[in-house]
């Protein structure tokens, strides 16, 4: 899909300019025209990414999810107290930060301009994903927004409180790590080497320690050129073959078979699938429609799969538990729940029950993982320098018997 740049007249006669993505130019005109726009002006967008010096190391010029909740969290209570999208987007735009305020901005015209509000955050795939601009689609079909950005809102809103949960907890270890590879640096780099030269003439062969530091600070100096240029290739080698379809069918069942992290990673991908799910189905979106616009927000292939087989098996009459039967053998419990919902048929408020259990089981699986973690880092990073410190001192006091 291209991206072009454009410029038109607006139905109040203003010229407006901006970009829009399409399959061609023909298209990306069309969809101006749609939003009651006429286009003077029309060509692939040629602007890359802003140079690094240029942009914001602290992420400020990019619109994150607690942007994207606060946004939210505002234009749900403004439309839910009966004012219309467009003085909603007015007066949330005043409030927002200095990524989401030109986007804001840009809604704002578009929609006032007589464009929906989910085609106009489709023309933001930076700041709304796809996920989001479909669920909005849905309330916008169902007349039922107001639920429809609440929910939104909530699912978001725990989604960053487990990303900010996993990165604190993994302040304290990286440090444990950082610490601990200062301090072997500092006793293999200059410490041990420095007693190497004690031994020379002495007839007696060096301690093991003083040996290795030696070959590895020879190996090094020789060979760092080979190293670097290693690291590099395998560094450009993955951002090159990550997303291939081959490459990421590998690291999703590498991620579902390891015995840790096959469990946070099925509940972080159910508890997404299911609250978006949920949230669509609340919106009186049929379940198929659903599903297909589900699937391509899974991050694992296999779920995505299983997401593309149950669309497949919904088209043919099937059910959406028997459709993801390949997860079985990861989440058995939540199928017998969308069994049991599609059985009543409640299968929304069961998706949504299914999305908090998951989410709450993800987060105490981290707690537990993190707890267990620390420990044996500190052990392991005691042992080591410990062992290190205490050959050392076997060197040094070998080195005085030597000179008595």
């Amino acid at each position: 899909m291209g991206r072009f740049a454009y410029r038109a007249y607006a139905a109040d006669g203003r010229t407006r300019a901006g970009t829009v993505e399409a399959q061609t130019r023909q298209r990306a005109v069309a969809q101006l025209r749609a939003e009651g726009l006429q286009v003077f002006s029309i060509a692939p967008a040629t602007a890359g990414p802003a140079s690094v010096w240029r942009r914001d190391l602290f992420g400020r010029d990019r619109v994150n999810d607690a942007a994207r909740v606060a946004f939210l969290r505002e234009f749900g209570t403004l439309l839910g107290a009966g004012l219309t999208v467009d003085r909603a987007l007015r007066l949330t735009g005043r409030q927002a930060g200095r990524a989401l305020k030109p986007v804001l901005s840009d809604l704002l015209e578009r929609v006032v301009g007589g464009a929906s509000l989910s085609r106009a955050m489709a023309a933001h795939p930076q700041a709304f994903p796809r996920d989001m601009v479909d669920i909005v689609r849905a309330g916008e079909a169902t007349g039922t927004l107001v639920d429809v950005v609440a929910s939104l809102t909530v699912s978001l809103e725990r989604r960053d409180a487990v990303r900010r949960h996993l990165a604190s907890a993994m302040i304290y270890p990286a440090l444990l790590i950082l610490m601990a590879l200062g301090t072997v640096g500092l006793i293999v780099g200059a410490l041990v080497p420095a007693l190497a030269p004690l031994f020379e003439g002495s007839g007696q062969a060096p301690p093991f320690v003083i040996r290795a530091a030696g070959a590895l600070g020879a190996g090094l100096a020789a060979w760092w050129p080979a190293i670097l240029a290693g690291v590099a290739l395998t560094a450009l080698a993955l951002v090159r073959f990550w997303g291939e379809p081959g490459f990421a069918a590998l690291r999703s069942r590498l991620a579902l078979r390891l015995p840790v992290v096959r469990e946070v990673v099925v509940g972080i991908e159910l508890g997404r699938i299911c609250r978006v799910l949920a949230t669509l189905l609340q919106a009186e979106v049929p379940v198929p429609d659903a599903v297909a616009a589900t699937a391509p927000l899974a991050g694992n292939r296999v779920v995505r799969l299983a997401l593309d087989e149950a669309g497949r098996r919904l088209t043919e009459g099937g059910s959406l538990a028997s459709g993801l039967g390949r997860l079985r053998a990861y989440a058995p419990s939540t199928l017998n729940l969308i069994a049991s919902g599609e059985q009543v048929n409640r299968l929304g408020p069961v998706l949504a029950h299914a999305a908090e259990m998951h989410e709450t089981q993800t987060r105490q699986r981290i707690d537990r993982m993190l707890a267990l973690f620390t420990p044996l880092v500190t052990i392991a990073i005691g042992g080591l320098i410990g062992g290190l410190i205490v050959s050392v001192m076997g060197a040094i006091l070998s080195v005085g018997q030597l000179a008595q």
